[in-house]
């Protein structure tokens, strides 16, 4: 699979040699750096999916960071003034089969109009087999080099291999939306900050043909239609107080989160009150459709104080708080709440609970790898009658309390110590605090 990496209507590269930079990562806090200083700057980069997860204390092991997602290495081959970059895919390393990269990838492709970085010429995705052809015919062994790339002394191997190639498009300016409600608050000093309940209301789409098993309509039922009507039924229950809370309640429906996350981005570029204001951010990325849970999971458990809350909320439902089920798949940059945290804003994002009340122990979790591997990002995701949800409620209800726990305390959320965005917050909360001063008379 391969897309233009830019918004032009075609490009050439002519016999660019193709270079292994290992995972193509360049991290200082971890003392490591794929490219040594190498210039590949005109060369297509053949890249390894994920981050090292050899050691617990480099990278954090098996779970996920930023710098093993698809969209980092991209950018970081355009920095390196590479022409393409192309992503060895595994099941494993990506966390979904080979047909999400089909489906994700065989459509237009989108970025905003004031992109912060342009991309490289192309971007690519290959297979696992595919790869090892390509390394094959330089006389290398693949499996060789991603050994040698687990090491923080691994350098960019060249390949004799070169790829010269034609790729051709159209470009068009496209509008969506982020639509964006609020509800004042009732405190007069602390109704200029926000919570903000936030989903995504865009998918993917129609596909250019039909099959036979499904119609070309990709639905987004579960992801996120679900995830909408979640935002939508929050801010009806929050209308319907009879006491507004302290803090203001910001309602954002977002854009483009198929496309890398791109209306909440702009949201974050431009935000609609500074970042110092909001107090937190609760993510609906899909709904529950299994029924009523005995836990629920918590994408990014760990990372700020908002944890305490969502436990105590929890235990009085009767459920526990379980950690990522999936740390390898790096869930937790994979949403919009990920774009405020860039920005400093704690926030709070769930997957359902795979203890399903009334189901045998592990039913859970194989319903829920079975919608990843068929249904995820396919024509599938529609609305079943066997859907039920009644866990759907019960999340909703979770997250409301939250957001509602957050609006009348005196306290604004925290990040724990030394997160890597606790930094963010706290030059974001200078910033507004010295507006405020410079507002007084």
């Amino acid at each position: 699979m391969s897309t233009l990496g830019r918004p032009v209507s075609s490009t050439k590269i002519r016999d660019a040699e193709v270079v292994f930079v290992g995972y193509g990562i360049q991290a200082p806090e971890y003392q490591w750096d794929d490219f040594k200083g190498v210039d590949v700057s005109g060369k297509v980069l053949l890249i390894m999916n994920n981050d090292p997860e050899y050691d617990p204390e480099l990278f954090e092991g098996k779970k996920r960071l930023y710098y093993g997602r698809w969209d980092y290495k991209y950018k970081m081959a355009a920095a390196q003034g590479a022409a393409g970059a192309i992503i060895i895919h595994t099941t494993p390393s990506a966390g979904y089969p080979w047909q999400v990269i089909q489906t994700s990838w065989s459509g237009e492709e989108f970025q905003l109009r004031e992109s912060e970085n342009p991309g490289a010429e192309l971007n690519g995705w290959v297979t696992e087999e595919a790869a090892s052809q390509l390394v094959e015919l330089s006389g290398q062994d693949l499996n060789e080099l991603r050994q040698q790339a687990q090491s923080r002394d691994f350098k960019p191997v060249p390949l004799e291999t070169r790829l010269s190639i034609d790729l051709t498009g159209s470009v068009r300016q496209q509008d969506t939306a982020n639509v964006i409600g609020v509800l004042p608050g009732s405190d007069p000093a602390l109704r200029e900050q926000v919570v903000i309940f936030m989903a995504h209301h865009d998918h993917l789409g129609m596909g250019a043909e039909r099959n036979i098993d499904s119609d070309n309509i990709y639905n987004g039922a579960v992801d996120n239609a679900s995830g909408t009507a979640g935002l939508l039924t929050i801010a009806k229950a929050f209308a319907s107080l009879p006491q507004k809370p302290k803090r203001s309640i910001l309602f954002a429906a977002v854009g483009a989160e198929e496309q890398g996350l791109l209306g909440s981005q702009q949201f974050a570029l431009h935000p609609p009150l500074l970042p110092g204001r909001m107090a937190a951010v609760i993510n609906i990325d899909g709904a529950n459709i299994l029924g009523k849970t005995h836990d629920v999971n918590v994408i990014g458990n760990g990372k700020s104080n908002l944890d305490a809350v969502v436990k105590a909320i929890a235990e009085s439902q009767n459920r526990i708080v379980t950690p990522d089920l999936f740390p390898d798949r790096g869930y937790y940059y994979r949403s919009d709440q990920f774009s405020l945290a860039k920005i400093g804003v704690p926030g709070v994002y769930l997957h359902s609970g795979v203890n399903v009340v009334g189901k045998p122990s592990g039913w859970g979790k194989e319903q829920l790898e079975r919608w990843v591997e068929e249904t995820y990002h396919q024509p599938s995701d529609e609305y079943q009658e066997s859907w039920d949800l009644s866990g759907a409620i019960q999340d909703l209800q979770l997250l409301a309390l939250v957001g509602l726990e957050v609006a009348q305390s005196d306290q604004l959320p925290e990040w724990t110590p030394g997160d890597e965005f606790e930094a963010a917050r706290e030059k974001e909360l200078d910033r507004a605090k010295q507006v405020t001063a410079d507002a007084r008379p």
